[in-house]
């Protein structure tokens, strides 16, 4: 597979056969489930100021399918605002630590998210700016913040990670991992059958998670297809920042998101445990 040669598990083979019949596995029904199963009130919030929210619209987006002459959630539907989500997907969370130094050594802080995906952006973000230092630029008319952290550069990272995860995999939820001269974001599978790290960066684009994918289109937190990828590495050359990297390993792709120097990161101190900048939130 690509530049790869790769053990054909079990997942991978189910993978495979799901691709020669055109079918994704977050737009598969889950007949035993019904629209009651869905967090529509979490619906009708992220869509308000956008569309309607009725049964053709969710129609529409595949969060619910026709099955047997009944409305039914997809996978996809149930990953994106299931009610129960981890009981019928165990690891579809994420957990996000923040470590003191360069390994996972020593955990000051974590936290488990397990709100709607979309809504799980912003709390990822939240916890990245709690650890981060916060200063301002003046020079402009109105004030501008400056991060220790490539804010824009890692929502593009995170949100990548959320639409195109594996969530057929078993094992692991995605993960965020700050440390002092890094951020790490894993998400479990990897890069689909003939993708390769170099034609993802020339914006190549296979949609894993098409039903997840068209959501957050739909809700503007991604522009277009295929995009994403390429626009990170445009903006770290822009701002002269150390390229990230992209790797698969043991199942999973990881994006390391290298921390530069001359953003001032504040480490954490292992003595008196304080933090040598104010929190943010």
């Amino acid at each position: 597979m690509g530049s790869t040669t790769r053990q054909a598990d079990a997942e991978l083979i189910a993978e495979l056969q799901r691709g020669s019949a055109g079918v994704s596995f977050d737009s598969l029904p889950m007949p035993h489930l019904s629209i009651d199963d869905l967090d529509l009130r979490a619906i009708q919030k992220d869509f308000l100021a956008k569309r309607m929210v009725d049964e053709p619209m969710l129609q529409s987006l595949r969060i619910v399918v026709k099955e047997q002459n009944r409305l039914v959630p997809t996978r996809g539907g149930v990953l994106l605002y299931g009610i129960d989500r981890r009981q019928h997907f165990s690891d579809a969370w994420v957990q996000c630590g923040r470590f003191i130094g360069n390994d996972k050594g020593d955990i000051f802080d974590h936290i488990d998210i397990e709100v709607p995906l979309p809504r799980a952006v912003d709390e990822i973000m939240l916890f990245l700016k709690k650890h981060a230092m916060r200063g301002a630029d003046f020079s402009e008319i109105r004030r501008k913040d400056l991060w220790s952290i490539p804010i824009e550069i890692l929502r593009e990272v995170v949100i990548n990670a959320l639409v195109h995860a594996d969530y057929s995999h078993r094992g692991t939820p995605i993960r965020i991992a700050f440390f002092d001269n890094r951020i790490e974001v894993e998400s479990p599978g990897l890069l689909l059958p003939g993708m390769t790290v170099e034609e993802m960066k020339r914006g190549v684009s296979q949609i894993r998670n098409p039903v997840i994918a068209r959501v957050f289109k739909e809700l503007e937190l991604v522009e277009q297809w295929g995009s994403g990828i390429p626009r990170i590495f445009h903006r770290v050359k822009a701002e002269n920042l150390p390229e990230p990297v992209i790797e698969e390993l043991a199942g999973r792709v990881r994006f390391t998101v290298p921390l530069s120097a001359n953003r001032s990161q504040a480490p954490i101190q292992t003595g008196a445990r304080h933090l040598l900048y104010t929190r943010t939130i």
